[in-house]
């Protein structure tokens, strides 16, 4: 991070961090200078407190204080030998000692608003670091059956069906959709969905547009940006969004009429490897399954979304 491309208008202190909350290995450079500044000494210790692996890196003078107690690395002055003490044997060691997932702090989200409201967050919180993330998202018919049609129009009483939804709820998942979707557009998706979950409360109409929906974005989306497999005995309470290796939301308790409940957060990028392996390894064994490519998988996915829409609209 480099203060002059910080977003002008916001505190410092929060903009850093939040790049220390999303970071892999938080490595400060020591100068004799900084180790007189206290808030070198707060970041690091808000680090710590997040369980984010301290590397700090040291030149000149050794650092005093909280940063005495990290076994740090200590900058030639000549420069030679750099690169092997930051090789990537020490980075992954250490990474691989945070991997816990225990070590992990998480927040959860009990309401389905709640869980909207920080998936949002989080997603946007990235896009103000200038960067985006390969989403992963396992449940039901993922965030991209959401409209992101404007909350007055008709779709968004008919996809409730008897039970209407406010203009409140209808708001937050509109914004879920279109957060998530600009990372999907910029970084690419994979999917595993259940298009078999007939949204029964609901009814037919309502899971008829809801079909629509999602097959009008897997239509405007390029096969080298969608990966989509389906697994049609996936049950309706699963639901697992990964947004590159910047956060994970994982929810515990589903109902078809009041959504996601009780909704866990980590943005701890160190455990985050093991969620993705797993993920791609179910997706993969998926994928085989079906005898899709993931190049043409795109393609047949939404061949077999259109067949289902069209024996929904010849339902009486």
């Amino acid at each position: 991070m480099w203060d002059q491309d910080f977003a002008y208008g916001h505190g410092f202190p929060e903009q850093i961090k939040d790049f220390i909350t999303y970071s892999h290995v938080f490595l400060p450079v020591i100068t004799e200078a900084a180790t007189n500044r206290g808030w070198v000494h707060q970041e690091i210790g808000y680090a710590i407190a997040l369980n984010v692996p301290v590397l700090p890196v040291m030149l000149g003078t050794l650092p005093s204080e909280m940063i005495r107690e990290l076994h740090g690395i200590q900058l030639p002055p000549d420069g030679k030998g750099l690169k092997s003490r930051l090789s990537t044997r020490v980075f992954h060691d250490l990474i691989s000692r945070y991997s816990d997932a225990s070590l992990a702090p998480f927040v959860c989200a009990d309401l389905h608003e709640d869980r909207t409201i920080m998936m949002v967050r989080y997603a946007e919180d990235v896009l103000r670091l200038g960067a985006t993330g390969l989403i992963r998202q396992k449940g039901a018919l993922s965030s991209f059956h959401i409209p992101d049609d404007l909350i007055t129009r008709p779709i968004w009483r008919l996809r409730y069906g008897p039970f209407p939804k406010g203009d409140y709820h209808c708001r937050l998942q509109r914004s879920e959709r279109i957060a998530l979707e600009k990372h999907a557009r910029q970084s690419g998706c994979r999917l595993i969905l259940n298009p078999d979950i007939e949204y029964e409360q609901h009814g037919t109409r309502a899971r008829l547009v809801r079909l629509e929906t999602l097959v009008r974005f897997l239509e405007d989306m390029p096969d080298d940006k969608l990966q989509i497999v389906f697994n049609p005995e996936m049950h309706q309470e699963e639901s697992l969004t990964i947004v590159g290796s910047w956060f994970a939301a994982t929810s515990v308790a589903a109902s078809i009429v009041q959504g996601y409940r009780q909704t866990i957060f980590t943005r701890h990028a160190p455990t985050m490897q093991t969620r993705i392996e797993l993920f791609d390894r179910d997706f993969d064994e998926l994928l085989q399954a079906s005898k899709w490519s993931a190049e043409s998988s795109r393609a047949r996915a939404t061949e077999e979304l259109k067949a289902k829409i069209t024996v929904l609209r010849e339902t009486p």
